[in-house]
Formats: C-alpha cells, sequence, structure tokens
C-alpha cells in the first residue's frame, strides 16, 4: 500500500507483473511489466519508490510518483543482491533499505540514494525469510525459515552474531514472517508448520501469547492504531486478531465435503472363483501398489511377503519391523510404509528390492493404524492413548499431534476424503468416527453409534459416503457425508456377535462395498448404492484385511488363519 491509501500494488509471483490497484475502487489502472519471478515487493517510506525483489534477477527500481505512468527506472544486480530475495524492510529515518537473500543467509544493507549494497550480513546455516525494522530504527528483525528463529541485531553493530529465539517447532519451514506492532512493545512470528502465530515481548524476546489458528499463516499486516491484526492462511481463510480474542476460524470445509464422479473405466473382482496361497506368521495387512504389487504382512514374525499380481505366487519373507500391523504404500508405487505397533515406529520400504531404507518414529504410543494421504507426503500414525501424530514423510519427523483429548483412544479405523483435505478416524471401543480437518489438523466433527465399536472406516470414491464397520454388533454403518448429519442407516453383516465384522473396502468402481468377518470366515459383498447383498465370499479363518488391484479385477485377502485369497 501506499503511504497515502490510495494504491496497492499486487505482484504476480510468476507472471513478472505488478497490479496498480486503486484501493477506493478496487480496480486495476495500471500493470508494470517486469521480470518472473517477482518474490516480493516493497515501497520506500516516501511513497516514491517501488523495489520488485526477484529470484534471479536482483532489484527492479521503480518510479511510481505518478501511479499510472509506474515505470522500471533500474536494477540492482543479482551479483550483488544474491538470489531468492525473499524480504525487504526500510529504516524509517536513513536511506537504507534491508533485503534477504534467502537461501544464503544473507542480509543485503542497500543505499537507496546509489542503490547500491553497502553491507552484508551472513548466519551461517541460515534461511533468512523475511525482515523488520523498529520504528526507532534501532533493531533489525528477521525470521530463519530453515531453522525456525527469531533473528534479532542491534543496527549499531550489525557486525555482532544475532541475538536467536526459537520459535515454535524446531523444523525447517516454520518459522516465516516477522511484524512489529504499531505501538512497537511485542513482536508476531507467524509458522507454516505449526499453524500457529507467537507473539514476543518485543524488549525482553520472552513469549507473551501463542494464537493457535490452524493451517499455514504467511504474512502479518496491523491497523494503524494497531488495534488489529490480519493474518491471510494459505489453508483457506484470513484470520483477524483483536482485543477480545480471535474469531472462531470459517466452517470448515470437512463439515460438508464436495462430491464427484467416480474414477471411469475401472471394476471389480467376480466372485465366481478364488484362489489360495499358504502364507504362515499371521497374515494381517495388505496395500497394492499402483504397479500391481501387493505387499501382506506377518503379524508375528516382522516380515512381509509380496505377489506381483495377477500371479499369486507369494515371495520369500522380508523384515519390515516388529507387529507389522499395517502397510501403506506411495503413491507412485516406489516406497512402502509399514507400521510397527508397539515398537512406536514406522519403516520404509523400497518396493523395487523389498529393503528397508529408514525408520519414522513417534515419542509415545502404540500405532495402530497408519494412513498416508492422498497426495503422499504426510503419514497420520494412530495410536492407542496418544491421538494422532503426524508425520512429513520426506524428513521422517513428527510435525504435529492431534491430542487425544480431541481424537479419543484406541484409534483403528482411518479413510480420506477424495475431494477434500478431511480425514476419517474411528475410535474404536467409543464408537465414535471423527473428521479431522488436514488443513488445521484439527477434529472439526463427531458421528457416534450407540453400543457400537467401529473398527474400520472407508469413504466412497465419488465422496458421498462414509461406511465403518462396527466389530461389537456386526453391522456395515453407512453416513452420508454432503448433509452433515450424524445420523446413520445400519446393515447386518453374517452372525450377530462381537469380534465378526473388522475391515470395510470400496472396490475401485465405487460399485461395492466388501466387509470382511473374523468369527463367519466370509467376506460378505454389497451393493454399494442400496447396500443390498450380492454374495459371499468363504474363505475360512478369520478375514484381516482388503486390498484391490489399481484396476479393481483383483482383491487380495489376508487371513489370519494361515493363507491369503485371491479373488479374480
Amino acid at each position: 500500500m501506499s503511504p497515502d491509501g490510495r494504491t496497492a500494488y499486487a505482484n504476480n509471483q510468476d507472471e513478472g507483473t505488478i497490479q496498480v490497484i486503486d484501493v477506493s475502487s478496487d480496480s486495476i489502472i495500471a500493470t508494470i511489466q517486469g521480470v518472473p519471478s517477482i518474490l516480493t515487493s516493497g515501497i520506500s517510506p516516501n511513497g516514491r519508490t517501488l523495489y520488485a525483489l526477484s529470484d534471479f534477477h536482483g532489484i527492479d527500481i521503480i518510479n511510481i510518483r505518478n501511479p499510472r505512468t509506474a515505470t522500471i527506472t533500474g536494477n540492482i544486480p543479482q551479483s550483488s543482491t544474491g538470489s531468492i530475495l525473499a524480504g525487504i524492510a526500510f529504516h524509517p529515518t536513513q536511506p537504507r533499505m534491508y533485503v534477504s537473500a534467502r537461501d544464503e543467509g544473507r542480509i543485503n544493507v542497500i543505499n537507496t540514494m546509489t542503490n547500491t549494497v553497502v553491507n552484508t550480513i551472513f548466519v551461517a546455516g541460515a534461511r533468512i525469510q523475511n525482515v523488520a525494522i523498529s520504528s526507532d530504527g534501532t533493531q533489525l528483525f528477521a525470521t530463519d525459515i530453515g531453522r525456525s528463529r527469531l533473528l534479532v541485531w542491534n543496527l549499531a553493530n550489525l557486525s555482532a552474531p544475532p541475538q536467536a529465539v526459537a520459535i515454535g517447532s524446531a523444523m525447517s519451514r516454520n518459522a516465516f514472517d516477522v511484524a512489529l506492532t504499531p505501538d512497537q512493545e511485542q513482536v508476531y512470528v507467524s509458522t507454516l508448520a505449526d499453524g500457529n502465530v507467537y507473539v514476543l515481548n518485543r524488549e525482553t524476546l520472552n513469549p507473551v501469547v501463542t494464537i493457535a489458528i490452524g493451517g499455514s499463516p504467511r504474512y502479518i499486516a496491523f491497523d494503524k492504531a494497531g488495534k488489529f491484526a490480519v493474518i491471510p492462511n494459505e489453508g483457506g481463510w484470513v484470520t483477524f486478531v483483536h482485543e477480545g480474542g480471535t474469531p472462531p476460524p470459517p466452517p470448515s470445509a470437512c463439515m460438508t465435503p464436495p462430491t464427484g464422479p467416480a474414477p471411469g473405466g475401472l471394476t471389480h473382482p467376480e466372485l465366481g472363483t478364488m484362489g489360495t496361497s499358504p502364507l504362515g506368521s499371521l497374515p494381517f495387512a495388505v496395500a497394492v501398489s499402483r504397479n500391481n504389487v501387493a505387499y501382506i504382512t506377518q503379524l508375528w514374525n516382522a516380515t512381509a511377503v509380496r505377489a506381483d499380481l495377477p500371479s499369486s505366487a507369494l515371495s520369500a519373507s522380508f523384515p519390515v519391523g516388529e507387529i507389522p500391523s499395517q502397510v501403506r504404500i506411495s503413491p507412485d508405487g516406489s516406497t512402502a510404509y509399514v507400521e510397527n505397533q508397539d515398537s512406536e515406529t514406522i519403516t520404509y520400504i523400497d518396493v523395487a528390492t523389498n529393503a528397508i531404507i529408514g525408520t519414522a518414529s513417534i515419542p509415545d504410543g502404540s500405532i495402530l493404524q497408519l494412513g498416508l494421504s492422498p497426495e503422499g507426503d504426510r503419514l497420520y500414525a494412530l495410536t492407542d492413548y496418544y491421538g494422532v501424530y503426524v508425520i512429513d514423510v520426506s524428513s521422517r519427523s513428527v510435525i504435529a499431534q492431534i491430542p487425544a483429548s480431541s481424537t479419543g483412544s484406541l484409534l483403528t479405523g482411518v479413510a480420506f476424503h477424495p475431494f477434500a483435505s478431511c480425514m476419517y478416524i474411528s475410535a474404536r471401543d467409543e464408537g465414535v468416527v471423527r473428521t479431522v480437518d488436514l488443513t488445521r489438523n484439527a477434529v472439526v466433527a463427531a458421528r457416534a453409534v450407540a453400543g457400537g465399536r467401529i473398527q474400520t472406516v472407508a469413504v466412497s470414491r465419488d465422496g458421498g459416503s462414509l461406511y465403518g464397520g462396527d466389530i461389537g454388533r456386526s453391522k456395515l454403518i453407512s453416513w452420508d457425508l454432503p448433509s452433515a448429519s450424524a445420523n446413520f442407516t445400519e446393515t447386518s453383516v453374517g452372525t450377530p456377535m462381537d469380534r465378526n465384522v473388522f475391515d470395510v473396502a470400496v472396490t475401485p468402481d465405487n460399485a461395492q462395498l466388501w466387509v470382511g468377518t473374523l468369527a463367519d470366515g466370509k467376506v460378505f459383498v454389497f451393493d454399494r448404492a442400496t447396500r443390498a447383498a450380492l454374495g459371499e465370499i468363504v474363505t475360512g479363518g478369520s478375514v484381516r484385511y482388503i486390498g484391490f488391484s489399481p484396476a479393481g479385477s483383483r482383491a487380495v485377502i489376508a487371513n489370519e488363519s494361515g493363507w491369503v485369497n485371491f479373488v479374480p
């Protein structure tokens, strides 16, 4: 915004343009054509010059005395400034501009009279995202997004090391923006991973309060009087902080998630034939990759086997970690993730070689179920009494926790919505399925089944229905998702007894529901739309998890009694 408040300048990063906007009418009055990519911009205190900071083009200098005829008049080259210029701030009284070259851990001090770099500050190991200057011109503040720190210098002695303050979780891509309140008494720091804004006392740098707003808050701005902070959030909302606390977040998209067409060109297995391959040590969990590689875990000897569909031949067992009670495979089919129930670990397996390539750990609890985000970038470790741990797949580190106080305990079922960032988790012995908004990592709804024990959950491939397997009463539970109603219908499955219904799976073509049973030793098949019974697959033994090939033509069923069933 220009100092007089009449004109706004919006830089469009990869277009390399800056739109000049008349604030009174919210209309574009001019377009400045720069060089991509413009990462951020700043206006000189006198309002006469706009500086466009780029990735690999240095800084363009733009004369904006007449906003309608604004033109580029010069450039401070990358050879002087460095690259990936992410932050800018101005001295209140001196012709000095401070610009961060993020990945170099560098801040350039630029004389705005000569447009030359007159000093550089380097912080070893840092990635400097944003900068701010106190209004009295005595302090420089910066965020180290690489290590989630706030860095503070005395402007009179920039050669001295900065004071470093840890901000939130110590991880990459967390601390982002820094802003001083208009009265200069507090410092606000936003965090991408934590979903918080941390408020510090400027004089002592001690914490004042943590504003938990969820999502990933980006930039922070204040009104002139300092009564409001405005914080846009890439999770899909804007937070207004004011006296009396923050307003409630907007309604979650997970309350009434969208529906859409189910994937086309897929099918489901026929029910006429079935093959059986012997497998000892309690076959338990199943996952099938996009490349038709099926993994089946063996609970009692810390191993798994594979089958390369359509073959039903099982490989030799290979190690995957103790009590491997769940397995997921990455969307590209290259990596398998095996949850080791009581070891507090998740084992990473290279699918090409069946070899262990790493592990991720959680702080506490038994991992009862494992979720993998549809994008493949997050693992969700569902525990007995410690809620859900969110794990970054690349770094293999815990980046968030959804506490048991909101999730409940004994979390045994997990499913994801196909069109919205929503996860559904079942707290088995409570008979409750909770909805988690993954943009906030927060529980936003709960659906209860009185007297039920919900073991597993599944979502239809059109996003319209949620299903639960009630192991306590041997029922299939169905909810309508777009209506946001907690009302449900239930369908009896097999023998009405405890510990019968276990897994619920939707066929890839969205046409059928398959429900496995422990006591009956069968898979019951229902028409998904009407829940009418279509048939039974008599496997014998005790059916655990069910997996389908990507096209839907084959099912793989792990049976804890000592075999794997293949249904073509």
